[in-house]
C-alpha cells in the first residue's frame, strides 16, 4: 500500500530531540545550496552578505535566465534578445553551422550586422515564466495503489494531464519537475524560442585554451563564451528582464550569485544508492566514454575532414572522461563516503527515536532504505543494457536516432497522452520534432564509425550468439552491417523523415527503409528493458525517496534544498581564492598570464593562440582580469550560467569547476572547490581589441 503517513507520525514526537543531531550531520556548509527560485534563501543571504533581496530581485534573475536545449544554461544580456552562454555549450550548434569550407569551430565567427547572423538548425531556448506547486495533484494520483509501479503510472498520467491543462491555458511550454526524489512536484512554465541565431563565437584555441590539460584546473585563461540572438516572428525579442554587463566587474570578497540549471546531483541519495553509482553506474558510463574517446581519436587521425566533423563529440567525451572520472574517484574516497554515512545514520536515528520501543513501527518506517537498496540490486542486473539502449543509442548515431524517434513518435501518438513514454507526451513532442526535422548536416563516414561502435557494444553486452545480436547483424560483421544501414537509409533526407512521420504508424511499420526496420527490431527489446527499469527501479525509488523527503521536511523544514534536476536554481557565493596543495591560488587571472602560459608551453597546441592574438598583444590592456573563481555551488548543467552581483548585473560567465569540485555531485565542500568563470572585463577587452566586435561590446554595455 502506498502511504507515507507512518514516518511523518513517528517523527512528530521526536523532532525536538533529533533535529539538532541531523542538522549537525548535514551542516549548511558555507555557500552550499542549489536553491529553488520560488523558495530562495532570503535570510541566509541577508545574514551572510548583508543585504536582503526582495521578490523583484529574484524575479529579475529568474526571467533573465534561460535553459539551452543543447544541455546548458544561458541568460539574456541585452534588450535586443542577445543571449550569452558558453562556447562549449553551443559547440554542437556551431559545428552544425560549419562546413569544410567554413569551419566556425576552428576560425570563430562574428556577425557585425543582424543580417549576417546565422540561424541555428535545431537549437531550443527556454525562458522560465512561472512556477506552480502541483504536489497534491501528483501525489494524490499515486496514493492508495497496490504497488509502486501502479502508483508511478498514475502519477505519470496525472503529470501529462497537468501539462496538457496548463499548456492549453497559458500557451506556454509546461514541464512538471520532480523534486526531493518525489517529495514535491512543481510545474515550470516556459516561453520557448526556436529561432535562435549565432552572433559571435571565438575560435576554439581561445575558447578552450589549455585544452584537456587545463580542464578542471585553475589558473585558467579561456574565452569560453558564445553570443546568440533570439527572434520571434522575424524580429529580435525584447525581454523585459536581462542582465546588463558590469564594466567594473567583481573584486575579491564580493558576494556573487549564479542562476542556472544544474543537471543532476545525488546529495540526498542513500548510501546504497551512492554505492550503486560508484560500483555499477559510473563505471559503465566510463567504459563507454573511454572507448569512444579512443575510437574518435583514431577516426580523427585519418584526415582533416574527419577531425573537423568529430571534434565537437571528441571534446565532449574528453570532458566527460575527466569530469565523470573525478566524480567516480570522489565516491571511491572512504572519507567522503563516511560523511554520507554519518548523515544517513542521523536520519535513521531520528526515525528510530520517533518509533520509541515499537520495533514493528520502526522496521516499517525504515523500509525506504531497504527498498532503495533492493532497487539498486535489481538495477545491477541490467543497468548497462538499459543505459546503452536508451541513452548511448548505438554510438550516438544521428541516423539511428532519427529512425528510433520516428518509430516511437508514430506509435506513441496512437496512445492516450498519459500512457506514453515521457518524452513523447504532447508537451514534449515539439522538442522531439525539432531534432527529428533538423536540417543539420549528417556525415556518412562519421555515421558509419558511430554505428559500428554501437553494434560492437551490442554484441559484447549480449554475446555473439544472442538472437537479438544475430538479427541485428543479419549475418554481417559489425562494420559491414553499419555500412549497409547507413548507405541504404533515406533518413538523411529531412523531407523523407517528415513525410514518413506524417504518413502514420502503419506506413512506418511497412517501411522497407533498412534503418527503420533496424530501429523497430531494437525498439522491441529496448522497450522491455526500459519498462523493467521504470517499474522495478525508478518507481520504487520515487516512493521511497518521497517518504525520506517527508522525514527531512518534518525535521528540518524547507531548509534542505532539493537535488539538482536541470531546473532553475540559485547558488550563493563569494569571489575567493583557494589552497592547492600548499600554494595559495589567487581568485583572478589576467590576460598577460595567458601569454606567459603560451610561452611556457612552447606555443604548441593546446597552448597556441591564433596569429590575431599575437598581432594585437601590445594593444591589449594585459592586466585586465580574464578568468576568476568563486565559492558558488555548481555542477554540470550550470555551464553558461551568468555570475551576477547583488545589483543584478553580470560580472562573469560560469564555464567550469576546479578539480576539487568533482565531489559536489555527492557532497558540497567549500574549502577548495571553486566555480570558474570568464570575467566580463576580459571578455569585453578581447572582443573589442582582438575581434573588432565594437557593435557587440556597445550592445552589452547598453551604449
Amino acid at each position: 500500500m502506498n502511504t507515507r503517513q507512518p514516518i511523518r507520525a513517528l517523527l512528530a514526537g521526536a523532532i525536538a530531540a533529533t533535529a539538532s543531531l541531523l542538522a549537525a550531520a548535514t551542516p549548511a556548509r558555507a555557500d552550499e545550496g542549489m536553491w529553488l527560485l520560488n523558495n530562495p534563501p532570503v535570510d541566509l543571504i541577508e545574514d551572510r552578505y548583508g543585504f536582503r533581496p526582495d521578490d523583484a530581485w529574484f524575479t529579475h534573475l529568474m526571467r533573465s535566465a534561460v535553459r539551452m536545449g543543447s544541455g546548458g544554461s544561458g541568460s539574456f544580456v541585452s534588450r535586443d534578445g542577445l543571449i550569452m552562454t558558453n562556447h562549449h555549450v553551443a559547440r554542437d550548434t556551431i559545428s552544425k553551422l560549419s562546413s569544410a569550407e567554413r569551419d566556425l569551430i576552428a576560425n570563430g565567427f562574428y556577425a557585425a550586422t543582424r543580417d549576417e547572423e546565422l540561424r541555428t538548425p535545431d537549437l531550443e531556448v527556454m525562458n522560465l515564466v512561472r512556477i506552480v506547486d502541483v504536489t497534491d495533484r501528483v501525489q494524490g494520483a499515486g496514493a492508495n495503489h497496490e504497488d509502486s509501479a501502479q502508483a508511478e503510472a498514475a502519477r505519470r498520467a496525472e503529470i501529462a494531464s497537468i501539462q496538457d491543462e496548463f499548456g492549453a491555458r497559458t500557451g506556454l511550454t509546461p514541464e512538471v519537475v520532480t523534486l526531493y526524489g518525489g517529495g514535491l512536484y512543481h510545474l515550470y512554465l516556459y516561453k520557448r524560442y526556436t529561432d535562435v541565431r549565432l552572433v559571435f563565437c571565438p575560435e576554439d584555441t581561445a575558447a578552450s585554451f589549455g585544452g584537456d590539460v587545463d580542464n578542471f584546473e585553475f589558473p585558467r585563461w579561456c574565452l569560453d563564451v558564445t553570443f546568440l540572438r533570439v527572434y520571434e516572428d522575424g524580429e529580435p525579442v525584447t525581454p523585459e528582464h536581462f542582465l546588463p554587463f558590469s564594466a567594473r566587474g567583481a573584486s575579491e570578497g564580493d558576494p556573487v550569485f549564479v542562476v542556472g540549471h544544474p543537471g543532476r546531483t545525488q546529495r540526498l541519495f542513500t548510501s546504497d544508492h551512492l554505492a550503486f553509482l560508484r560500483d555499477v553506474a559510473y563505471p559503465a558510463w566510463m567504459r563507454f566514454i573511454y572507448r569512444r574517446e579512443v575510437e574518435l581519436r583514431v577516426f580523427s587521425s585519418l584526415d582533416t575532414e574527419n577531425a573537423r566533423v568529430a571534434k565537437s563529440q571528441l571534446l565532449g567525451f574528453q570532458n566527460g572522461r575527466k569530469g565523470l572520472g573525478g566524480k567516480l574517484a570522489a565516491l571511491q574516497d572512504p572519507g567522503i563516503f563516511a560523511k554520507k554515512l554519518r548523515e544517513e545514520t542521523a536520519l535513521r536515528k531520528a526515525i528510530m527515536d520517533g518509533a520509541g520501543s515499537d520495533l514493528d513501527a520502526a522496521y516499517d518506517a525504515l523500509s525506504p532504505f531497504r527498498d532503495i537498496a533492493a532497487a539498486q540490486e535489481t538495477a545491477s542486473e541490467f543497468y548497462d543494457h538499459y543505459q546503452f539502449l536508451e541513452w548511448f543509442r548505438m554510438g550516438r548515431s544521428a541516423l539511428y536516432a532519427h529512425a528510433m524517434n520516428t518509430v516511437r513518435l508514430v506509435e506513441e501518438r496512437e496512445k492516450p497522452n498519459g500512457q506514453r513514454l515521457e518524452e513523447f507526451t504532447d508537451a514534449n513532442i515539439p522538442r522531439i520534432e525539432l531534432a527529428l526535422f533538423s536540417e543539420a548536416p549528417i556525415y556518412r563516414a562519421f555515421e558509419i564509425n558511430r554505428l559500428t561502435s554501437g553494434l560492437q557494444i551490442l554484441a559484447e553486452l549480449h554475446g555473439g550468439d544472442d538472437p537479438l545480436v544475430q538479427r541485428a547483424l543479419a549475418g554481417k560483421s559489425t562494420r559491414d552491417r553499419a555500412v549497409e544501414l547507413i548507405t541504404g537509409t533515406r533518413l538523411g533526407d529531412v523531407v523523407f523523415r517528415r513525410e514518413l512521420v506524417q504518413s502514420g504508424s502503419e506506413s512506418v511499420r511497412r517501411s522497407d527503409d533498412p534503418m527503420i526496420r533496424f530501429a523497430r527490431l531494437i525498439d522491441e527489446h529496448a522497450r522491455h528493458v526500459r519498462e523493467r527499469y521504470e517499474n522495478e527501479v525508478e518507481a520504487v525509488e520515487r516512493e521511497s525517496y518521497a517518504k525520506l523527503a517527508d522525514a527531512r521536511f518534518e525535521l528540518l523544514g524547507d531548509s534542505v534544498y532539493p537535488d539538482a534536476t536541470f531546473s532553475l536554481r540559485l547558488a550563493t557565493g563569494t569571489v575567493k581564492g583557494f589552497d592547492q596543495e600548499g600554494e595559495w591560488i589567487e581568485p583572478f587571472t589576467d590576460i598577460s598570464g595567458m601569454y606567459r602560459r603560451m610561452r611556457d608551453k612552447g606555443a604548441t597546441p593546446p597552448f597556441r593562440l591564433d596569429d590575431a592574438w599575437l598581432r594585437v598583444q601590445n594593444r591589449l590592456a594585459l592586466d585586465t582580469p580574464y578568468n576568476l573563481v568563486s565559492t558558488n555551488d555548481i555542477i554540470g548543467g550550470n555551464s553558461g550560467s551568468p555570475l551576477v552581483n547583488k545589483d543584478g548585473e553580470c560580472v562573469g560567465l560560469i564555464f567550469d569547476g576546479n578539480r576539487y569540485s568533482f565531489v559536489w555531485d555527492a557532497i558540497y565542500t567549500g574549502e577548495r572547490g571553486r566555480a570558474v568563470s570568464v570575467d566580463v572585463r576580459g571578455m569585453l577587452e578581447v572582443m573589442n581589441v582582438v575581434y573588432d566586435a565594437d557593435a557587440l561590446v556597445n550592445e552589452l554595455l547598453g551604449e
